[in-house]
């Protein structure tokens, strides 16, 4: 069964939206989407597309090269009511980038995935290596 997963992290642009396309292309589905949690704030507004973010191209390349698009994706922000919309609820979101909602919200599955400075080739491919195991871990889940 392809459950319904909300990735998160801090600003949308680079780990959840990795997550969520691992999750969906190894589910064959659109069951992920992706939210950060400081998207929208004034110096990160929301909305913004992938591609217009990253100076350099390693991060699509590494998802490119594994069958994925996402250069065109958008960032949106985590609204409480999401968190009761999915089946599964993942954060890799940092203090002091969490909101108490859903550091409150006792059915969210936590990873240590550190959100990078720099999104060069090596941190791209070893933070999908890291994601894709976790979320094949996820999938194995009853």
């Amino acid at each position: 069964m392809t459950h319904t997963v909300l990735f998160i992290c801090k600003g949308n642009w680079f780990r959840s939206q990795m997550a969520a396309a691992i999750y969906n292309r190894l589910t064959n589905s659109d069951a992920a989407h992706s939210v950060g949690t400081y998207a929208g704030a004034p110096d990160e507004p929301e909305g913004q597309i992938l591609a217009d973010l990253f100076p350099t191209p390693h991060f699509f390349e590494t998802m490119e090269r594994r069958g994925m698009d996402v250069r065109a994706n958008i960032t949106r922000r985590l609204q409480p009511t999401m968190l009761g919309a999915y089946d599964l609820i993942v954060s890799m979101a940092e203090e002091p980038f969490v909101p108490a909602f859903l550091r409150d919200a006792g059915h969210v599955i936590w990873w240590e995935i550190e959100n990078p400075k720099v999104v060069d080739a090596a941190v791209a491919e070893d933070v999908y290596g890291r994601l894709e195991t976790l979320v094949r871990d996820l999938i194995a889940r009853p």
